[in-house]
């Protein structure tokens, strides 16, 4: 392929079923092997000697040994099922869970690592799936990259985001509220302190302690059935901000507002259960003007760049320099009707492998 020029009809062709066969095979986080399989499969079949690392990442190379270029893509999404995975073409559309987050991506680095097997760099450069990005995977996968392998700068690779570089990482932390009560009956032994009950206002103070870090509760459980006063209940909470300083003082807050005012009779444990640092770029890293310049080279506009959370998060916090990259445009990322546009597609890889030849 030309430096510069958009893809070929035949190769945004082979993206595109490549992402369906990825998309297609579920990969919740914690439980990405099967797709991981696929993926070496995929690299290998491009003629490089892809391997499944410890953490279960794969991981191939070209370009010899010594620090490298790393493109990372995460194989993981936030969907529990481990059945098939169903995808829609509906004409410039392709719709299914994950598909752009991140079947597109892992696809759109196999291309690249194809046409860097044809054509090897000067330099090495690093192609990991990566597992554990979402949710509470904690970026494991790209921790453990970093922690074995040299990098001296990093590409995250998402299918969401074409208009947008990620230049820094949202920082976030993730706490587990597990409240605990005597239980009983809902009439015979009504009065007594429920676990339930105190979730639910303990999460209205907590929301209320967060500003200006972002809050959300995404998971809640418990309870045993509509006529027992639950003994029991957990909330699983995530707490965002650019800043970190502002994650870490959200969280004091947070803590101390879960804990205050609770029923006698209730009592509740916080467990910090994740932690992505934040981080930036120094403001003319030679790597953000090489997207910049490699964006403009195939024909897509300036982007905004922005703060994100991205297997980049990692690298920002060793001061290595990164970027995230998006491939295309789409919607409803975590959402069983998430969707991706095709056409873009075509540019979005093209300024991917223009920015890895300058990076070269």
């Amino acid at each position: 392929m030309a430096r510069g020029a958009p893809l070929s009809e035949n190769a945004l062709a082979r993206i595109v079923d490549e992402t369906t066969a990825i998309c297609a095979v579920p990969a919740p986080t914690f439980a990405e092997s099967e797709r991981a399989a696929l993926v070496q499969e995929l690299l290998a079949a491009a003629g490089l000697a892809a391997q499944i690392d410890a953490a279960g990442n794969v991981v191939a190379r070209v370009g010899g040994d010594g620090p490298a270029l790393a493109l990372v893509a995460h194989l993981d999404t936030v969907f529990p099922d481990l059945t098939t995975i169903p995808i829609v073409r509906d004409g410039v559309r392709l719709t299914g869970p994950g598909i752009g987050d991140n079947a597109l991506g892992i696809a759109a680095m196999v291309y690249v690592a194809r046409e860097l097997a044809q054509t090897p760099p000067s330099h090495p450069v690093l192609f990991a799936a990566s597992v554990g990005e979402e949710g509470l995977g904690d970026l494991s996968g790209v921790t453990a990259l970093l922690d074995t392998e040299q990098i001296r700068a990093l590409i995250a690779v998402e299918g969401h985001g074409i208009d947008c570089l990620a230049v820094g990482g949202v920082a976030s932390m993730r706490l587990r509220a597990e409240f605990s009560g005597p239980g009983g009956h809902s009439w015979s032994d009504r009065g007594r302190g429920s676990a339930i009950h105190a979730l639910i206002e303990a999460g209205e103070r907590a929301l209320a302690a967060a500003p200006p870090a972002a809050f959300n509760i995404g998971v809640i459980e418990g309870g045993t059935t509509v006529n027992a006063i639950a003994q029991s209940a957990t909330m699983v909470i995530d707490i965002r901000h650019g800043d970190p300083r502002i994650v870490d003082a959200a969280r004091v807050r947070v803590e101390r507002a879960l804990a205050s005012a609770l029923p006698g009779d209730v009592s509740v444990e916080v467990t910090l259960v994740g932690n992505r640092p934040g981080g930036s770029n120094r403001p003319n890293d030679p790597l953000l003007e090489a997207a910049r310049a490699a964006r403009a080279a195939v024909g897509l506009g300036v982007a905004d760049e922005i703060f994100a959370s991205t297997d980049a998060n990692a690298a920002f916090a060793r001061d290595i320099p990164a970027v995230g990259i998006g491939i295309t445009r789409g919607d409803f990322a975590h959402r069983e009707d998430e969707w991706i546009a095709v056409p873009p597609i075509a540019l979005g890889v093209a300024s991917l492998l223009e920015l890895v030849r300058r990076l070269d």
